[in-house]
């Protein structure tokens, strides 16, 4: 009835008929006083405590789920979801009643009389048959019920690894939901997901980036625009004397040098003040290093240029000693004194530095030594 495929189930093992033997204090605590639950957090706290059964809702039979449900017919408005937890009857589960949801009742489709008619027959006559058959309803409505609020629910969707129904709809979202599309960078997949409403942006402003990677990395980030640099012109585009001349024409296009400066495609990320142990892991080659680079990428793409800042604590600027195993220009500083401010000398572009990287290796790889 739900449209979703159930997990296959031995029905015939013990485990699927018949609740687990041990009753946690939750459970107790439920019996003695229903009213102080909600529905939901007990049929969640339900599905997570029986992993081997399907979720609830989606199961085949009846047999492969862990409790019954049912309504308790009442005339009064519902002061609480849970009416009342009954022990298990006859190798059944745990019932459990409600008195939110269902047939009967003021908030009920059927006609008030029936309500009377199924309370007197239950309650005077010792007879439940009609609120029984009512229940075989009652009980299929309500794990729907719950699985349509689970489904939308991005902590109930995580109560079982690789079932995560809310996750594949966001990661669709987001563009990682097909399998050859995860796991494709140093990104985890369920960071993009915590970030969808900024990936899924149509214009991707700097506030989403620092909140990005601020909240990945749990530093400081701030974002600075318009950074000066320049852009190398391709030789057919540099001004030269020829008999077919480009970008020659005096204070309209030409162009002295190889080179122009450009504005408005850089920025630059400035990160921390941090900790040393937090600034060495942004270094070149270093895990947080490929994250940031990946970040940037999946929120920009490589239309932009850039470049990041990082900012080290000024009680963790170590000083420079012989077998100190600082690196040169990277965590190396000289010293006379403790260091009285931030230390924000470093500066890296990454995306020129993977290129340079890229053809060095290219070039051992094929026998030779790249040029310097």
């Amino acid at each position: 009835m739900s449209g979703m495929p159930s997990p296959v189930v031995n029905l015939s093992s013990p485990s699927a008929q018949q609740p687990r033997p041990d009753t946690p204090d939750l459970w107790q605590r439920l019996r003695r006083n229903p009213h102080a639950f909600d529905l939901f957090f007990t049929l969640r706290w339900l599905q997570a405590r029986n992993p081997h059964l399907p979720r609830l809702g989606r199961a085949a039979r009846p047999q492969a789920e862990p409790i019954r449900l049912g309504q308790d017919p009442s005339l009064a408005f519902a002061p609480a979801t849970i009416a009342e937890l009954l022990p298990p009857v006859a190798g059944q589960p745990e019932r459990l009643t409600v008195w939110n949801f269902g047939l009967y009742g003021p908030n009920g489709p059927l006609p008030l009389h029936l309500t009377e008619y199924v309370r007197e027959r239950q309650r005077q006559h010792d007879d439940p048959t009609l609120a029984r058959f009512s229940d075989i309803f009652h009980h299929r409505l309500l794990l729907l019920f719950f699985r349509a609020w689970s489904d939308a629910q991005p902590t109930a969707s995580l109560d079982r690894g690789g079932d995560d129904m809310f996750g594949r709809h966001m990661a669709s979202i987001v563009g990682v939901g097909e399998p050859t599309a995860r796991q494709r960078d140093a990104v985890a997949d369920h960071a993009k997901l915590h970030m969808a409403g900024h990936l899924t942006r149509t214009t991707r402003n700097p506030e989403g980036l620092q909140r990005a990677i601020g909240s990945y990395f749990g530093v400081n980030v701030a974002l600075q625009e318009y950074c000066l640099h320049f852009l190398d012109l391709e030789p057919a585009q540099q001004t030269r004397l020829s008999s077919h001349p480009c970008n020659s024409q005096l204070g309209v296009d030409t162009v002295v040098g190889s080179r122009v400066p450009d504005a408005q495609s850089k920025f630059r990320l400035r990160i921390g003040p941090m900790t040393l142990a937090q600034y060495e892991r942004f270094l070149p080659a270093q895990q947080d290093f490929k994250a940031l680079v990946d970040w940037v990428r999946n929120y920009l793409g490589i239309e932009y240029a850039w470049d990041f800042e990082l900012v080290l604590q000024r009680e963790e600027v170590p000083g420079t000693r012989l077998g100190g195993g600082t690196r040169l220009g990277w965590t190396s500083w000289m010293l006379g004194a403790p260091a009285a401010q931030d230390a924000d000398d470093f500066r890296l572009d990454p995306e020129s530095w993977l290129q340079h990287r890229g053809h060095k290796v290219r070039g051992l790889s094929q026998g030779h030594r790249s040029p310097p």
